[in-house]
């Protein structure tokens, strides 16, 4: 996406291609960048070249599928284009909450968009210019964060993002990687000011070799506490805000080591988890940033530790693919696990005795991945409704799922 912001090259390599990643890919080949594809020391190697025209005359309809990171990123980064854009996706991201990124972008930024009734389709009408701004992020939502930094590219004056609690910082990270002028990141806010030349790396092309993701770990690293096995993974994103789900499961009793080989871009580096005999958790609402996409498979953990495991302050799992809280314990509270909603999070209660059962993904791939987890660990036969959702964010799951098991 970054690509459409520049005048260099971008050079990518070990690019996932999973669902949500390829459909911010063909909408960055819609807008004309010109994409190649090579095989070079093992792994898929992407060349975005730069994108000449950054004007368009006829209004442009861009499909985000299922990713509600690539909507609400690219209301950030249209703003620095010229042209009437129209953002569309699949019935579950049109179910999704909008006003969140329109709202700032219009009312402090100055920005022509509106969203259809707090959803999709938006509407974006772009100059190619925006206001500065000084944002307080108050859903602590990472899209919204990096929506408002992209937008503050448009101007050459000051945006600043503050928060209560820091949220996922990858867009600041590779913002002050690619040397942007007067950057200043600290975990509680970020601000620049800069010159219309967007992208200021020193080098002709820009190289990315992108680590393995940290959340698809997650899926194995639970299976790992609950089963006392050891695993190890290399060439992870240890990034601190993405990893506290290793926090609660160190908390829960696993035995976690981290060594970090590599922090120019991103801290990575390997992770080797080792499974003891799980105790039960609670999760404070402070704790939620940095690990809002393991809630699910946390609860798989929480299932097979003893005592009382309790979450709360996660109100937005209520608008992720799926309304994740209902969802996770409707299923669970079929199998015979002792749980219960709130309206900010749940109660679990372990250990359980697990019955086999019919369970709904709502075709939401996180819930798809923990309830796989969820009947490998029970040794007790699962029927899964869409499973085949994972392929949004992770579709080689069920080949790492045998290799491992």
């Amino acid at each position: 996406m970054l690509s459409l912001l520049t005048d260099k090259d971008i050079k990518i390599a070990n690019l996932p291609t999973s669902k949500d990643v390829l459909t911010s890919l063909n909408i960055v080949k819609q807008l004309g960048v010109k994409v190649s594809f090579k095989k070079e020391n093992g792994g898929e190697i992407t060349f975005l070249s730069p994108l000449k025209n950054k004007s368009f005359e006829n209004e442009i309809t861009l499909d985000c599928g299922n990713s509600g990171t690539t909507a609400r990123l690219l209301c950030g980064i249209l703003c620095n284009l010229k042209g009437k854009f129209k953002l569309i996706g699949d019935e579950s991201l049109s179910r999704r909450p909008m006003e969140r990124v329109v709202r700032p972008l219009a009312d402090l930024m100055g920005v022509k968009i509106k969203s259809t009734n707090d959803h999709l389709p938006i509407y974006l009408e772009s100059d190619g210019k925006t206001k500065p701004t000084e944002f307080f992020n108050e859903t602590g939502s990472a899209q919204v964060k990096s929506a408002i930094l992209f937008a503050g590219l448009a101007n050459q004056c000051k945006t600043k993002v503050i928060e209560k609690i820091a949220s996922r910082d990858h867009t600041e990270r590779l913002l002050n990687y690619l040397n942007f002028e007067n950057s200043h990141y600290k975990p509680e806010a970020w601000q620049s000011t800069h010159s219309n030349d967007l992208l200021s790396a020193q080098n002709k092309i820009i190289e990315f070799n992108i680590p393995g993701d940290i959340s698809s770990a997650a899926y194995f690293a639970v299976l790992a506490a609950i089963t006392k096995q050891k695993i190890t993974f290399k060439n992870m994103l240890l990034n601190p805000l993405r990893t506290g789900f290793l926090r609660v499961l160190e908390r829960m009793g696993a035995v976690v080591k981290e060594e970090i080989i590599d922090d120019k871009w991103e801290p990575i580096g390997n992770l080797s988890i080792e499974g003891r005999a799980l105790q039960a958790i609670e999760i404070l609402p402070d704790e939620i940033p940095s690990l809002i996409d393991e809630l699910p498979i946390l609860a798989i953990a929480m299932a097979f530790a003893k005592g009382k495991s309790t979450l709360s302050g996660a109100q937005e799992l209520r608008v992720k693919e799926s309304d994740r809280i209902s969802g996770l314990i409707s299923q669970l509270q079929k199998t015979g696990i002792k749980c219960s909603e709130k309206s900010d999070g749940y109660e679990i209660t372990g250990p359980n005795t697990i019955i086999s059962a019919e369970l709904d993904s709502f075709n939401d791939h996180r819930l798809a991945m923990s309830f796989a987890i969820l009947e490998y660990c029970s040794k007790v036969k699962m029927k899964i409704k869409g499973s085949d959702s994972v392929n949004i964010s992770f579709h080689e799951f069920y080949e790492y799922f045998k290799y491992i098991c």
